[in-house]
């Protein structure tokens, strides 16, 4: 079954089709809580609640094709909102496995588990905004309009947010990699920015 029925099911009260919704969505969701969060108990009451938000309102979404960005809007506020309304104390080596997701555009650093916690500490220093937009992006394949509507921006905007985002990490990694260290978040995307 295709994205659009599965959710158009939904919106009519199916059950199972809901619970493969949320199994297609819950390891990015959780991803992208505990990245904003930075705390695993919290990113999992988000995840909770955004599915909660999800079924309850998903009747309400005009258009099935828009399903991406109207879920992610609700994830990212709620995660902005419950992560302020918290101070978190585990620190990032912490998460579980399951928090770690598959970056493509890091895998020439993203293979090994310290690589992981250094890329990751190195997006825990962008701010919120910058961050917003790295995790959208990189961790979840939304494209600039897709996350342009998500955070209520223009697409210029989240352009510019992505391109500071981006020379932030890139900075951060070459002092962890060196010199040697090949900035991969350039090669696959880059059309898409400069369009």
């Amino acid at each position: 079954m295709d994205r659009i029925s599965l959710i158009e099911r939904c919106q009519l009260g199916d059950l199972e089709s809901f619970e493969q919704l949320y199994k297609s969505y819950c390891r990015n969701a959780l991803g992208t809580a505990y990245l904003i969060a930075k705390h695993k108990g919290i990113a999992e009451e988000i995840v909770q609640e955004a599915f909660f938000q999800c079924y309850k309102n998903i009747k309400k979404l005009r258009d099935p094709a828009a399903f991406d960005v109207w879920f992610y809007k609700l994830l990212v506020r709620l995660a902005w909102k419950m992560a302020s309304d918290y101070e978190y104390s585990k620190p990032l080596e912490e998460a579980g496995e399951e928090y770690t997701l598959s970056m493509k555009d890091f895998s020439t650093v993203y293979d090994r588990e310290e690589n992981k916690l250094i890329v990751h500490e190195a997006i825990d220093k962008l701010s919120s905004p910058l961050k917003t937009v790295i995790i959208l992006y990189y961790f979840n394949d939304l494209t600039i309009k897709q996350i342009s509507m998500v955070l209520d921006c223009f697409q210029g905007t989240v352009k510019s947010r992505l391109h500071n985002a981006k020379k932030c990490l890139e900075k951060e990694l070459k002092k962890s990699f060196g010199e040697h260290f090949i900035n991969t978040m350039y090669l696959e995307k880059e059309c898409e920015t400069n369009g």
